[in-house]
């Protein structure tokens, strides 16, 4: 076992000056950090900070464009993961890697199962996945298989397995994220007694509430700098909101709803999930012509609520109102597009557009019947429709032929709003709506958004941005483990309150 020690000296792991930038835009700037020996530190900060940057470049994920490593005083370069690991640093993702039907034993030592003459002893192999989770005091049923086990166990098999690889730091990416308290507790047990053993950990957490039951230190990041390092014992949940924030939360803009609205064009009644618990009785209302946001953490419920309007989650049950008709919640999307209900994925390339295809095949998508005569497509019509959607979203572009794949990030996600808006739904599902705009992309979406809400056009936008969440919206909605938590407008919806609703209990 490693010694337990937190000595001053050398830093078990050091980066300085650590930069990265994509297509011109710097998302890391010049960051330095150190870690100790059996040393917890939880790194913080909105969605966009760097902190998950920051985390795969000293894991090996991403290769840094300026700046350095050092580990146990040695200089380290890593072109991989894999790199990091024989170094000592292992890296525990949000998405984990295992092979379900292998037994926790075999997914322990995967890739160094102990044979001899070619043949697998699963003796031997027992035995030794027992000794390595002993040497830290974890428990686990080594014959189970990896896809019966909850999330939290796991993770503790992931963590097991670089222990085994003598890992002397493990980095994890929000591993909390979807786990409930009990099972996060649990987590934080294991993660303990590995600190005591001298292991260092690195944690990156959305969770302002559960930062002081494991960290020594918090470093919060901003715009790509760590602009803070703070004890935890010391900080409040709201001084860490306003380092996130860079100030204080009373010093937000308010936008003022424009009154109650009296006809609701959406109605969801304690919405639930059948295959897990998600959702645990969810109660949201959308008004025509009104923007209620739905903000929370990652694993809250909020995306299960924008998939099951869109067809794309079926083990939801509840009361569903439409437009003042009840329904039945959609078993496909077909079913959802044919209620006049409009869809907009988190994911433009892998979900929203067909990147190859043209601008005006891409707008007109949703919309072939419509566009059609006898199964063919009627070609000035869709060009017509193309050329009045783009104009209206401001699209940059060379001609309706272009493939959207040569657009830019803001300009394929306002081709993605047009296609749509294109069927002229009366309600409108958005996910992550400005994820991966520059600015000036995000600020005319924005008003595109009000001017389509002004239209008549019921809006749920579902974002993770805080930002976003309280200057777009009439009415904010807060998620925490499934629930609606609270409900902000007027002069109660500001940044600091839905980060602190959102992040604490």
């Amino acid at each position: 076992m490693l010694a337990d020690a937190r000595s001053g000296g050398v830093p078990l792991l050091q980066a300085s000056g650590v930069s990265k930038s994509y297509a011109g835009h710097r998302v890391l700037s010049g960051v330095d950090f150190q870690l100790k020996r059996g040393e917890a530190v939880a790194v913080i900060g909105e969605n966009g900070a760097g902190k998950s940057t920051f985390a795969k470049i000293i894991a090996g994920v991403i290769r840094p464009d300026d700046g350095g490593i050092r580990l146990d005083g040695r200089a380290v370069t890593f072109k991989s993961p894999r790199d990091a690991l024989r170094e000592g640093i292992a890296f525990i993702p949000q998405e984990l890697a295992y092979v379900p039907e292998l037994t926790v034993a075999e997914n322990i030592l995967l890739g160094r199962w102990p044979s001899r003459m070619g043949f697998v002893s699963h003796r031997n192999l027992l035995l030794k996945a027992q000794e390595e989770a002993r040497r830290y005091g974890i428990q686990l049923d080594l014959r189970r298989r990896m896809s019966d086990l909850k999330l939290a166990d796991q993770q503790i098999v992931e963590i097991v397995k670089a222990l085994t690889r003598r890992a002397l730091v493990i980095v994890l990416d929000e591993p909390t994220a979807a786990l409930n308290d009990q099972e996060g507790q649990n987590l934080f047990h294991v993660l303990q007694k590995l600190t005591r053993a001298g292991v260092g950990i690195v944690y990156i957490s959305h969770r302002i509430d559960e930062v002081h039951r494991l960290s020594d230190r918090v470093d919060i990041f901003r715009n790509g700098l760590l602009v803070a390092s703070v004890s935890p014992k010391s900080a409040t949940p709201d001084e860490l909101i306003a380092h996130m924030l860079g100030q204080a939360a009373e010093h937000f803009e308010v936008i003022e709803r424009k009154g109650i609205v009296s006809e609701p064009a959406l109605s969801l009644i304690d919405w639930r999930t059948t295959d897990s618990a998600v959702l645990a009785g969810a109660n949201i209302q959308v008004g025509r012509g009104e923007v209620v946001g739905l903000f929370g953490l990652r694993g809250c419920g909020a995306e299960a609520i924008a998939e099951g309007l869109a067809g794309r989650r079926r083990a939801i049950q509840g009361e569903f109102w439409l437009e003042g008709k009840r329904t039945d919640v959609f078993g496909t999307p077909i079913a959802a597009r044919r209620a006049n209900i409009g869809y907009v994925p988190s994911e433009r390339k892998k979900e929203g557009l067909v990147l190859p295809m043209s601008i005006r095949g891409n707008i007109g998508l949703l919309m072939l019947r419509q566009l059609s005569r006898l199964g063919v497509l009627r070609s000035r019509l869709a060009t017509v429709m193309a050329e009045g959607l783009t104009r209206q979203f401001a699209v940059r572009f060379s001609h309706l032929g272009q493939s959207v794949a040569e657009l830019s990030g803001g300009n394929q996600q306002k081709v993605l709003l047009a296609s749509r808006l294109a069927p002229k739904p009366r309600v409108l599902v958005l996910q992550e709506p400005t994820r991966g705009v520059d600015v000036g992309a995000r600020i005319e979406i924005h008003r595109l958004l009000r001017s389509i809400c002004d239209g008549g056009t019921a809006i749920l936008l579902v974002t993770s941005d805080v930002e976003e969440a309280v200057a777009v919206t009439d009415r904010l909605v807060i998620m925490r483990d499934g629930r609606v938590v609270a409900e902000l407008s007027g002069r109660q919806k500001t940044q600091g309150q839905a980060l602190r609703l959102a992040t604490t209990a």
